[in-house]
């Protein structure tokens, strides 16, 4: 199964919509703020991935599995670069999702984002998704490696949030938990009425001499 990394194009937004539903769909919050079953939160993502990945300071990345020519897209991950601005602008969300929730946790991680970071240049993980049956197989790995190798090769801190059952898979690669944020639902959600989301930097790496 070999595995390669490739910049991801407008022509992906399908396959990395695909992704992201898949992915996150055991995500209470996901669930709650893009419902799957209502049309409108899958264009809402689809949509997003057009707009930003043309983007010059949002660097999309995927893996494709080369024996896989029928789904060969099996993960991906959105990089910001230091450039990035940090706006604390909130979409407009899609019509049938939890509009409360949604302002409230994404609109908390944008506040501690800038909080946490103080304005230092920094390389951020805004998003990283496999589908299921590819996870443990060593994409998100790579993904990772790619954002940290240019946070090493700039001298930049590397910021990121994850679920507390993520959080060791990403301290593997050093990053240390700051600070988290819970989020108490309006009913249960997969069993959770309370969401908890981990805030972690990974430091600057001193480069060998």
């Amino acid at each position: 199964m070999p595995l390669i990394l490739r910049k991801a194009t407008s022509e992906d937004a399908q396959a990395l919509t695909e992704i992201y539903f898949s992915a996150f769909s055991i995500d209470a919050i996901s669930l709650v703020v893009f419902p799957r079953n209502i049309p409108a939160a899958w264009k809402f993502w689809y949509d997003s991935v057009i707009e930003e990945i043309v983007d010059p300071n949002a660097h999309f990345i995927c893996v494709v599995d080369t024996d896989s020519p029928a789904q060969p897209i099996i993960a991906y991950a959105k990089w910001n670069s230091p450039s990035a601005p940090m706006s604390t602008d909130l979409p407009e969300w899609p019509e049938g999702s939890d509009h409360e929730i949604a302002n409230h946790f994404f609109g908390n991680l944008v506040k501690k984002h800038a909080e946490i970071m103080e304005g230092r240049k920094h390389w951020y993980l805004e998003i990283i998704a496999t589908r299921p049956e590819y996870q443990g197989k060593g994409a998100a790995g790579q993904l990772l490696r790619w954002g940290m190798a240019r946070a090493d090769e700039e001298g930049t801190e590397t910021y990121l949030e994850a679920s507390p059952d993520g959080k060791p898979i990403y301290e593997h690669f050093g990053f240390r938990e700051v600070e988290r944020l819970e989020v108490e639902l309006k009913e249960e959600v997969l069993g959770e009425k309370v969401f908890i989301e981990c805030f972690m930097i990974r430091p600057v790496i001193a480069k060998s001499n």
